[in-house]
């Protein structure tokens, strides 16, 4: 499977599959397809990461079987960045994130941190989408992004939702900010703190987290 970027300002994913080749994609990110390329929806189910009932979680996507070419686009504004994971490697990233990835890599969630806004009844779940290799896959990031190799003992402070993807084992510290009496009493935010050793991606735009669905 041959994968590349097109377009500018909103690019979209070219996805070029051969014979018996499959690649799965999020619903309804689909714009172009050859005809010959058959679509069909894919159920992929796991383990809730949260802990909670019920004990499993389930993920739907699109799978495009060549051969054929297809395009694929989010929407959104920002870069395209085609990575390749070996036997084993895998990467935790933003769900809202992912464009394609092949079908035999490994799709699950991780929690990275659970925390509450005062005031709030419900907790929050910084939540990551981890694929595991052999396999390519490209994902779209809202607007630019930044790469960081941090080395141990070095950590970087960004925003929850400014987080794209990190490496296994980098470091997760979620701290909540705000209140009296520099800020005015609902004014809660939170800020992570991402340490090494690992790779770090961050960009310049927002995803919101979604905590694991019931």
């Amino acid at each position: 499977m041959k994968l590349d970027h097109v377009g500018d300002v909103c690019p979209a994913l070219l996805l070029q599959l051969g014979p018996q080749e499959r690649a799965l994609v999020p619903v309804d990110h689909v714009r172009y397809r050859d005809p010959s390329v058959r679509v069909d929806r894919v159920k992929v189910t796991f383990p809730n990461p949260a802990g909670r009932w019920p004990p499993n979680l389930t993920r739907y996507f699109e799978s495009l079987d060549g051969p054929g070419t297809a395009t694929v686009s989010s929407g959104m504004v920002g870069e395209i960045r085609i990575m390749t994971l070996a036997a084993g490697q895998s990467i935790l990233l933003h769900h809202a994130a992912l464009l394609a990835h092949e079908a035999g890599m490994g799709f699950g969630l991780v929690v990275l941190s659970v925390y509450q806004l005062p005031g709030e009844q419900n907790p929050r779940y910084l939540e990551c989408a981890q694929l595991t290799g052999p396999g390519t896959y490209a994902i779209q990031t809202f607007g630019n992004a930044l790469t960081f190799e941090l080395k141990a003992g070095e950590w970087l402070r960004t925003a929850p939702h400014a987080l794209l993807a990190i490496t296994p084992g980098v470091g997760v510290r979620l701290n909540v900010w705000g209140g009296m009496p520099n800020f005015p009493p609902s004014h809660f935010f939170p800020l992570l703190d991402v340490g090494g050793p690992g790779t770090v991606m961050v960009h310049s735009g927002e995803f919101i987290f979604e905590g694991p669905r019931e």
